[in-house]
Parts: structure tokens; sequence; C-alpha cells
């Protein structure tokens, strides 16, 4: 069952799920049995007759069977939702706790997105940088949809907000004007270069080589990989910064809030604020779509 509404440009199907205890995780918990009884046979039983030989080859493709689940993790979302999760119902039951995201063709790839209840008894999660929010009649997700397809008459008659009762509740259904990039730390992208599956060949490769006796052209090989991906790390990030801060800066501007007009960030702006771009600081930066509702106004 897809608990996503029909029809969404950018979701799918959705699909719940309950993180299970990280002990009984598929890579963990049958691998601790498996090296116990590896154990007591190499111990005490001698592998039943069988040479030593066959005890090392054994535990090296237990070892090896392990780590590819592990990185099959990392490289598919499906199999970590296979491994770490078991299936729910429903996402208001108690034990649901992540949603699987599998996004529409070229719209990116599938997610395992944490869900967030609050105690009013709402339920969401946001997904490539989307708030999605279940609709408890409909049985599914929606994405926010916000009031652009009133008539003109709705918005002129509009008088902002009264009250810090209903800002605060618009705040917490739509957010605020606040675009975000965030910028993953250097540990993060590393994890992700390493994990790729092209560097794993490259360091089984490496291991091979240092079983055939080229352990000191092995080592300098491997060290020069690690060395060049923590290059690609630095410049990456640099770029991450370079285009977080080509953004729009928050400025100062004036809104119409309790009966009267304050001077706010433009990152705190809100779904049906009215703002006044005249009596802006920076009149040339508009910081959100708008409407014009008085006054002449020349755009490009």
């Amino acid at each position: 069952m897809s608990f996503i509404k029909e029809g969404d440009p950018l979701v799918k199907k959705v699909q719940i799920y309950s993180e299970t205890y990280w002990l009984y995780h598929a890579y963990i918990f049958p691998f601790i049995v498996v090296y116990a009884v590896w154990t007591y046979a190499w111990l005490f039983e001698d592998f039943y007759g069988f040479p030593h030989e066959a005890g090392l080859i054994s535990l090296a493709v237990t070892f090896f069977v392990q780590v590819v689940i592990v990185l099959a993790c990392h490289w598919s979302v499906h199999v970590m939702a296979l491994v770490t999760c078991s299936r729910v119902s429903h996402p208001s039951s108690e034990n649901a706790t992540v949603a699987k995201f599998v996004p529409t063709t070229n719209n990116g790839s599938a997610e395992l997105i944490r869900i967030h209840k609050s105690k009013d008894g709402d339920i969401w999660v946001i997904f490539q940088k989307l708030k999605y929010v279940w609709i408890e009649q409909d049985g599914q997700f929606q994405g926010l949809e916000f009031p652009v397809d009133r008539k003109l008459g709705f918005y002129l008659r509009s008088t902002g907000y009264q009250d810090e009762v209903s800002l605060e509740e618009t705040k917490r259904t739509f957010g605020t004007n606040r675009v975000d990039m965030t910028i993953p730390s250097f540990k993060e992208l590393f994890i992700e270069r390493a994990t790729a599956p092209f560097f794993v060949f490259q360091v089984f490769c490496v291991l091979l080589w240092c079983l055939d006796e080229y352990v000191w052209y092995s080592l300098f090989t491997l060290f020069m990989l690690v060395i060049f991906e923590c290059t690609l790390v630095n410049q990456q990030l640099r770029n991450m910064s370079e285009i977080r801060k080509m953004g729009n800066k928050p400025h100062m501007i004036q809104v119409y809030r309790n009966r009267r007009w304050r001077p706010i960030f433009s990152d705190e702006l809100v779904t049906g604020d009215i703002a006044s771009i005249v009596r802006s600081q920076d009149d040339i930066l508009v910081p959100c779509d708008m409407i014009l509702l008085r006054g002449p106004c020349i755009v490009d």
C-alpha cells in the first residue's frame, strides 16, 4: 500500500517502517551467532575433522558477506529498509518511526525519512526540503497546499496577522521564508565517498595485492587513494560553501502584523504576511513570491 496522494508529481510511493534495535539488524545479530559457532568449533571441535585452512576460509567468507551487506545498506535505501526496519501498516502507529519515499522518474533517489509527530496528533515528514502532511481522513500524505488559488478579492481583503496565535499556527504549518542549505561535515562526505562501489573495488584490489606480497606498494596505493578522496571532499565542501554564499542574504523589510507596521528580517516572513517592498532598506530585492495588492510596480 502506498500512502501518497495519487498523481503527486514528485513522489511515486511511500512505505512506513519501524526501526529495529541495532543489535537485531540483519548484518549484526545473525553474524554474532555465526562467529560464536565458528569460535566454538575452532577451539573445541577442531572443525569436525576439517583442516584449519578451511576454518580460516569460512571465517573470511563470512566476514566478506557481512561487509557486503553493510555496504549494500549504504548503496541502496531499499536494502537498508529490508535489513534494519520492519514494515508497519499505518503512519499513526506508535511503532512507525521512518518512511521510505520513492520519487518519480528523474526526481532524485529514494530516502528513508524520519516521521515527525506532534503532541496534537499531527504527522509530517520532510522530503527534499518539502513538507508532506498526513491527512487522516484520506489515509495518505499530501504536500502542503498554499493558498494561491483564491479569487483576487480574497487577497485584497486580507489584513495580515492580527495576533500571535494565528501567526504561530501558520509557522508550524508552513514554516518561515528561510532557505537553509545544510552543508554536511567532512566525516559525512568522506564516508559517502569511501563507501562508493568504485572506491570499495579499489580497496579490495589493494588487499589482493597485499596477499601477493606487494605490501609496501599496496599500502602506498591505499594511502594515495585516501589522500585523493580527502582532497575531493575538501573541494566539494568549498564549492558548497560558495554556492551557499550566492544566495540572497536576509534583509530588513516592513511587515504589517498586529495592526501596525514593524521591521523584521525577510527570512522570517510567513505565508499570508502583508509586506511593503517600498519601505524596505533595499527595494531591489523581493524576498519571496508575492501578489501586488496596492501601488504601482515595475518588474523584470
